[in-house]
Parts: C-alpha cells; structure tokens; sequence
C-alpha cells in the first residue's frame, strides 16, 4: 500500500520519484531553457537546442533575408551548417542571427515569470527518445481543473547523448529543416488567458 509521501499531491497518483525524475529530466532542462531565453543569455539556450531545431531557425533566418547582400554572398547550406553550430560565435552573421533569434524566442515568451515557472503534470512520451513537457506559470502544487482557462507553453524534448535537447519550443512538433524550413502547429491544445 502507498504512503502519502509516495503521493504528496492530493489527487495527483504520481510518485514523488516520478515527479522528482521528470523534474530533474526533460522538464527541469526545458525550464532552464525558458530561463536563458527570458535573461537573454542566447548562447546557452543555442546549446541546450537540438541540432535540427538549431538549423531550421537559422535556415528560417537565412530565407527570410536571403536578398540582403551579406547573406547572398555565402553559400546557404555551408551558411545554415556554420551558424546553426554551438560555436558559431565567430562567424560575422552571428550578431545579426542572435539578436533576430532572440527577439522571436522572447516574442513567445512575453508575459512569462521565470520565478513562477513550472511544468504541468506528467511526463509524455510521444515517440522513443521524445518527450512532450508543457510549462505553466504558479508556484503552488495543485490539481488542473480543466474547466478554467490556463497559460500553458508545451515543449518538445529529445533525449540525446548530450543530455535532454529541446528539439521544439512552443509546440509538440518538430521542425523540418529546408528551404523554406517548415513548424508544423502543434497537436497539443493549449488554454490560453484573454
């Protein structure tokens, strides 16, 4: 029989190991991420992307300003490869691909309190390797009632050799890298505040 300290939320039949593993896995990366993007430190939140991720951002950036002449003047592929690297720094389209990146990324994040961050309920797994992690705002452990509207930031996590990735942001979806790249919408439906 279990004890309450198995289960320490009223209503929730998760293990307080269950929650502690998701926490310190997939959903405590993911929150960290939130937190590099919302204190506008890009280049950790660049290294805690998945590679796909990473290009398909870049290669977003490169098409959309495919006639300026500094970007025309490179080879796109050999362009993408070299700015969607961790160690792109030294590339002199970087500054112009960081702060874009950034502004798109906070853009998603605005209104969120990164002391308020916490992630909803339990780990779902959607494929071998894949997790979805859904982020929300409060500090209180407590049961959803899905009735009341909620902000809710879902996040798609690959388990790599480096660790857990974030390899979407803002859907459940992954990227698929191209020319234009494409962000299919998400399968899973969020609640919003009006």
């Amino acid at each position: 029989m279990a004890t309450d300290d198995e289960y320490p939320v009223p209503g929730v039949d998760q293990t307080r190991a269950e929650l502690e593993a998701h926490e310190e896995g997939p959903a405590g990366y993911g929150m960290v991420w939130v937190e590099c993007v919302l204190t506008g430190d890009l280049l950790s939140a660049w290294a805690l992307l998945d590679d796909p991720f990473r290009l398909a951002l870049v290669q977003q950036w490169i098409y959309a300003n495919r006639e300026d002449a500094d970007v025309a003047r490179f080879d796109r592929d050999g362009l993408a490869h070299d700015l969607s690297s961790p160690q792109c720094v030294q590339h002199p389209l970087w500054p112009r691909v960081h702060d874009a990146v950034l502004a798109e990324l906070r853009r998603d994040l605005a209104g969120w309190d990164a002391d308020r961050l916490g992630f909803l309920s339990r780990p779902r797994p959607v494929s071998p390797g894949y997790e979805v992690v859904v982020l929300g705002q409060g500090t209180e452990i407590r049961v959803i009632d899905h009735s009341r509207p909620m902000v809710a930031y879902p996040m798609l996590m690959h388990l790599t050799e480096r660790g857990w990735l974030i390899a979407r942001a803002g859907a459940d979806t992954a990227p698929v890298p191209g020319w234009p790249p494409t962000f299919p919408p998400g399968r899973l439906i969020t609640r919003l505040d009006s």
